[in-house]
């Protein structure tokens, strides 16, 4: 067998896991479940909400799961009409921002914004072709990138 390829452990607190808060209340506020993880899953700095969020999409009893990046997104869709339903970006799975950067073409003005675990922002449009800029500080000169090498440069992103 190769082993697993973590290379963080994660501890989850009381106010995210609520263990034992049926059975035992008095205990789960000193209860710290750690599970083996992957660095590239956590910012560090997310919200008690979004520990909440990253908890259940992890499945971290899974030790034979592949890494989920931490990822932030927002997404305006001119085509579909399909958009991000908050003001800001949400957290959400690698495939629905690959999923969204292929489907904004055609859509002129639409774009999608991503951010991974370092608080880095890209943001690419739409505009007869894809247009990528870093967006962190809202003003990177965007260069026009085809589909593969935007998805390599997205999923490559995602793991750092």
């Amino acid at each position: 067998m190769d082993g697993r390829r973590f290379d963080a452990v994660v501890a989850i607190a009381p106010q995210v896991h609520r263990f034992y808060r049926a059975e035992k209340p008095e205990l789960t506020e000193h209860v710290r479940l750690m599970y083996p993880a992957y660095a590239c899953e956590f910012s560090g700095e997310e919200s008690v909400d979004e520990a909440v969020t990253r908890y259940r999409m992890l499945g971290l009893t899974d030790l034979d799961r592949a890494p989920v990046p931490f990822l932030r997104m927002r997404f305006a869709n001119t085509r579909t009409r399909g958009r991000s339903t908050n003001k800001g970006r949400g957290l959400t799975d690698p495939q629905r921002l690959l999923g969204e950067l292929r489907a904004i073409e055609g859509g002129a003005g639409s774009f999608v914004e991503f951010e991974n675990r370092h608080g880095t922002v890209w943001r690419v449009e739409w505009h007869g072709a894809w247009y990528l800029a870093e967006w962190t500080t809202q003003n990177g000169a965007p260069r026009e990138i085809g589909i593969e090498e935007l998805i390599q440069f997205a999923v490559a992103r995602l793991h750092e």
